[in-house]
């Protein structure tokens, strides 16, 4: 079943098929449209055996890799977890059980309020709201269920975080780093990776194709896999370190004396106040936008420049930067044939 904008007629249509025909029914309002497709999947619910958003999120979970912080988000998000022998209920427990294809936007705004309420930020409510978007796509990929019903919502306007980092403050950093931190900001650096325990500090090695010269990495933030061709000097340091993890049986390409490293907030923090550059809001996740900022500021292709981020389509990554390439305005101006002589 659908629901879509007639635009002949200037209203709503809903679709559905019946004994094997498709049927169609006209409604002067959106809301006409949607609360008749509910009440359709409602009546067909006593009929047939509906998913519910948490056995359509564990289905999900048994068929993708998911990394385990964001299943334990999640998991904490739509079923609550227990602490000091009490059940803590999670801000998303009330859409657990509802019908995956009936969620509605009244459920969504109910999430983000309930999120509201708890002062979270719009860019962790949106992060929220892709996770659902994902996980309803992927049912109507696999025809677990018949439609995503927050396919076409909107994420809430965010304030776009703008970094003041330098390049040469992170060198600065880097000085006072400790050995196996700073490797793990070349890293990050020449990967183009978010760095954390999710991306950075779970990257392993089989992820590195020595043959053909590149890596493949799936993100933390969409659970997509992206190939990123790193620069040379890097690739060789990689490959020696490489080979000597390899007899030290350590799979992580970032370790800490051959343990993962699950905290690196304090070595970081120290650097910081080492190099003189506390309270100056340096955080260790700019390294990524700095190789972004780079590989701009020296012309590199914007395709493949978002093809390093892992960004599904090079708007993203021109609207995430424009502000750092002041030289793509330039020569833009600069073709501009004068109006006069």
């Amino acid at each position: 079943m659908s629901v879509i904008l007639f635009k002949p007629r200037g209203n709503w249509r809903v679709q559905w098929m019946e004994e094997g025909k498709r049927k169609s029914r006209y409604f002067r309002t959106e809301q006409e449209a949607r609360s008749f497709e509910a009440e359709r999947l409602a009546a067909k619910a006593d009929d047939e055996q509906l998913l519910t958003l948490g056995e359509l999120v564990v289905l999900y979970f048994r068929s993708n890799e998911t990394h385990e912080k964001t299943k334990k988000n999640l998991v904490y998000f739509l079923a609550g977890h227990e602490k000091n022998g009490r059940h803590i209920e999670g801000l998303g427990e009330f859409l657990r059980d509802k019908y995956a294809e009936q969620l509605s936007r009244q459920d969504l705004e109910a999430m983000r309020e309930a999120f509201r309420a708890k002062g979270t930020s719009p860019n962790t409510i949106n992060k929220y709201q892709a996770y659902i978007r994902a996980i309803l796509a992927w049912g109507v990929d696999q025809e677990l269920i018949r439609l995503n019903p927050w396919r076409d919502y909107k994420r809430l306007p965010a304030k776009r975080f703008l970094f003041k980092t330098s390049f040469e403050d992170f060198q600065r950093v880097l000085r006072e780093c400790p050995e196996w931190l700073v490797w793990a900001i070349k890293t990050s650096y020449a990967l183009a990776l978010r760095p954390g325990i999710v991306e950075l500090f779970s990257l392993p090695w089989t992820a590195f194709h020595w043959r053909y010269g590149y890596v493949l990495v799936v993100q933390g933030k969409t659970g997509n896999v992206k190939k990123v061709v790193p620069p040379m000097q890097y690739w060789n340091e990689a490959r020696r370190r490489y080979e000597e993890d390899m007899k030290n049986g350590i799979p992580w390409v970032c370790h800490r004396a051959g343990k993962r490293v699950l905290a690196y907030h304090e070595a970081w923090q120290q650097a910081i106040k080492r190099a003189g550059l506390q309270g100056q809001g340096v955080r260790m996740y700019d390294i990524r936008h700095i190789a972004a900022s780079e590989m701009l500021a020296r012309q590199a292709d914007l395709v493949a420049v978002a093809a390093q981020l892992g960004h599904s389509t090079t708007q993203t990554t021109a609207s995430n930067y424009s502000h750092v390439v002041p030289h793509a305005q330039q020569r833009a101006a600069e073709l501009l044939p004068p109006l006069f002589d």
